[in-house]
């Protein structure tokens, strides 16, 4: 029999990052396949990554027979068909360990910390705040979807100026900057375009999402409606990870991700003001380490408990 391994999954749109590593967390390999987002796919595309999985194992001697287990992190995996999907096309390719899938979130925190304790909250085209709390328990807030939730995403955010562009020219709001910066980002020049561009079939969350970077000139030249716009974004933030926080009983590391957060720094100050106001002795920590190595600390950490070995520190 081959050397046994565990194998981590960051599924994304566009690209999956794996991770291969020994059942004590040392690293064997790592390498890059195709989309595994079956909300933003197809499953053939799907399916085809996970025969390139199996193909690109092999090629380094590998067999999915000796995987003790896989943990795939992704965006929407909860979704009972989309785990009925990958847990069958898994087995066809021969795995017979433990099949772990969890939300990009559970990935995201465990690779950031190497303690299992510790919040994380994720702002870029949509938001959720998740947790693991001393005894291990588990709590999560917002994360469904941007009809209903959403709050301090970028797509929030891109929405909000769109709200404050047409606000402004039909005298419900006073002017704002915002109306000629989308204007000439977008390159039209009447609330008309603006609506039949909006509205158009196949609009994607992204595009209203891609809006966001906009407020930061808004607020360079002072704007209200964007001050209104970043404030409001600040405190939707501490709302969602204050929700989660209150579930701990000692101070925890919050881990911060996402475009939101990491790439504006007016909504980054703002949020930790507001989330230190309610929480003193908060620590934030801007995103490090990678998803797929946080894949590999939970499957190694339930192979583990399974089968009664101990994994190094770290993971």
């Amino acid at each position: 029999m081959n050397r046994p391994f565990v194998i981590g999954m960051d599924g994304g749109g566009t690209s999956t990052t794996v991770m291969v590593a020994g059942l004590h967390g040392d690293l064997l390999k790592s390498f890059r396949l195709g989309p595994l987002n079956i909300n933003g796919q197809s499953r053939e595309a799907a399916e085809h990554t996970l025969m390139d999985l199996k193909r690109e194992l092999e090629t380094s001697g590998m067999n999915m027979s000796d995987c003790r287990g896989i943990c795939i992190g992704a965006a929407g995996i909860s979704n009972r068909d989309t785990a009925e999907l990958l847990n069958r096309n898994l087995k066809q390719q021969g795995m017979q360990g433990v099949i772990r899938l969890v939300g990009d979130h559970e990935t995201a925190l465990a690779g950031a910390l190497e303690d299992p304790a510790g919040v994380i909250l994720i702002a870029g085209t949509g938001s959720i705040c998740y947790g693991i709390n001393e005894t291990g328990a588990k709590f999560r807030a917002g994360g469904y979807g941007h009809i209903i939730d959403d709050a301090g995403s970028a797509y929030a955010i891109g929405r909000d100026i769109l709200k404050a562009v047409v606000r402004s020219s039909d005298g419900r709001q006073g002017q704002t900057v915002l109306k000629e910066i989308t204007f000439r980002y977008l390159k039209m020049d009447s609330v008309e375009d603006l609506i039949t561009w909006l509205y158009q079939p196949g609009r994607s969350k992204k595009e209203i999402a891609a809006l966001a970077p906009l407020l930061e000139e808004g607020i360079r030249e002072k704007d209200s409606a964007s001050a209104g716009i970043l404030d409001h974004c600040g405190e939707e933030l501490a709302e969602l990870a204050g929700a989660v926080l209150t579930h701990f009983q000692s101070p925890v590391p919050l881990v911060v991700s996402g475009s939101v957060l990491i790439k504006n720094d007016e909504i980054y100050r703002l949020f930790c003001e507001k989330a230190k106001e309610r929480f003193p002795q908060l620590e934030i920590i801007k995103m490090r380490g990678e998803a797929a190595q946080g894949a590999v600390r939970i499957i190694l950490r339930e192979t583990a408990e399974r089968n009664g070995y101990e994994t190094i520190p770290g993971n």
